[in-house]
């Protein structure tokens, strides 16, 4: 599966990365889309005490979408749930915004 990930508001993901993490922003960055992928719901990102500068947990709140299509490009999930039947996804569009 495709994923295609769009973060808005990044400065402000790179500034608490800076104050805080002890991982780099690209690595942070790769994180945030393993957690948002894992539960899409969720609308914080969280920097586990292990990769922390202080050995603490720290978190950042986000809003966060994912849009998912098939291989020909249809959007799945868009209201019209008779036609996502056996529909396998291929492609997910993620835009995560920190504000």
């Amino acid at each position: 599966m495709e994923v295609n990930v769009s973060i808005q508001g990044e400065a402000k993901f790179q500034a608490f990365i800076e104050e805080f993490a002890s991982i780099d922003f690209e690595t942070a960055k790769k994180e945030l889309e393993t957690q948002f992928l894992a539960d899409e719901k969720a609308n914080k990102f969280v920097l586990s005490a292990d990769n922390s500068k202080d050995g603490q947990e720290h978190i950042k709140n986000y809003m966060g979408i994912a849009m998912s299509y098939d291989a020909q490009g249809t959007q799945l999930g868009g209201g019209k749930a008779y036609l996502d039947k056996g529909q396998e996804i291929a492609r997910k569009d993620i835009t995560i915004v920190f504000m």
